[in-house]
């Protein structure tokens, strides 16, 4: 948006940075909040080649379109260097819907499914999010999104999916300019700016806007509840062997039946195993 250039350090000098606090903290692994780490290929490369001794895990954020591009010999490198995970901005189960939110061509579902092919070939982690609940026709975007979900489970069973609400971002194309034809609107001063609710709202788990209906609302969050009772996060250490034995067998008829309405034993299961989402614990 302002031309700026992208100027990161050297794979020597990440590596060598990496290593200096692995062996001063003794950690057995590092996230990189950089949604930039993997934009070049081979800086990449040589980074993972240079921490191979390291054995620890690894993982970051990078783009769908910018990774499908990886040789084979790099995606081999990164496996071997530890790399479990990788965030990627999958965003909507609709090509329209993509197109909408200026992704350009470099952006479709079918390059989503692509890359959770290949991530299950190296068993790297897929931590893909989903905005959902566009404008103009909200309820078709969030039908056409939960198929999709479904489908990339197919591809990857292991795939980590997040759930969002779509929130306007001003001045942000075609969908904000739907969004104020909604009747929504930012706030006019600070005060409302840094109150709770609007916080919320930043998040996107607390949408109140014109053209998301509680219904709505409700079929998404009880989705997500039924998606993580078959599928339970891998993020989190401490649900193994019975519990997530449990969650499986407590979802499985639902999700197979498509049957996510009111899954009140599933929420009760999830508190007594105090089950958290991928998006709050990370890898």
């Amino acid at each position: 948006m302002v031309n700026g250039r992208w100027r990161p350090q050297s794979a020597e000098r990440t590596a060598d940075v990496m290593r200096r606090l692995v062996r001063a903290w003794d950690l057995d692994a590092v996230e990189f909040y950089d949604n930039n780490f993997f934009t070049h290929e081979a800086r990449v490369a040589e980074f993972a080649a240079r921490i191979m001794d390291l054995r620890i895990g690894w993982w970051g954020e990078g783009r769908i379109d910018t990774m499908l591009a990886f040789s084979d010999r790099t995606w081999a490198l990164m496996r071997d260097s530890g790399l479990r995970m990788v965030f990627l901005g999958a965003e909507s189960g609709s090509d329209e819907t993509l197109k909408r939110m200026h992704k350009g061509g470099k952006a479709s579902t079918d390059k989503t499914l692509a890359i959770a092919a290949k991530m299950a070939r190296y068993n790297i982690v897929p931590e893909m999010s989903f905005v959902l609940g566009n404008p103009p026709d909200p309820e078709t975007d969030v039908r056409q999104t939960l198929a999709f979900i479904r489908k990339v489970k197919q591809v990857n069973p292991k795939t980590e999916i997040i759930l969002y609400l779509y929130t306007p971002v001003p001045l942000a194309g075609d969908l904000y300019e739907q969004a104020k034809a909604s009747g929504f609107a930012f706030p006019t001063t600070l005060e409302a700016w840094i109150s709770d609710a609007w916080q919320e709202f930043a998040q996107r788990r607390n949408t109140d806007v014109p053209w998301l209906t509680d219904p709505l609302r409700r079929q998404v969050r009880d989705f997500e509840r039924v998606l993580n009772a078959y599928y339970p996060t891998v993020t989190n250490p401490r649900l193994r062997g019975l519990g997530r034995w449990a969650l499986r067998a407590a979802g499985g008829w639902r999700y197979h039946l498509r049957f996510y309405r009111h899954p009140l034993e599933l929420r009760a299961l999830h508190k007594v195993l105090s089950y958290q989402r991928p998006e709050t614990t990370g890898f």
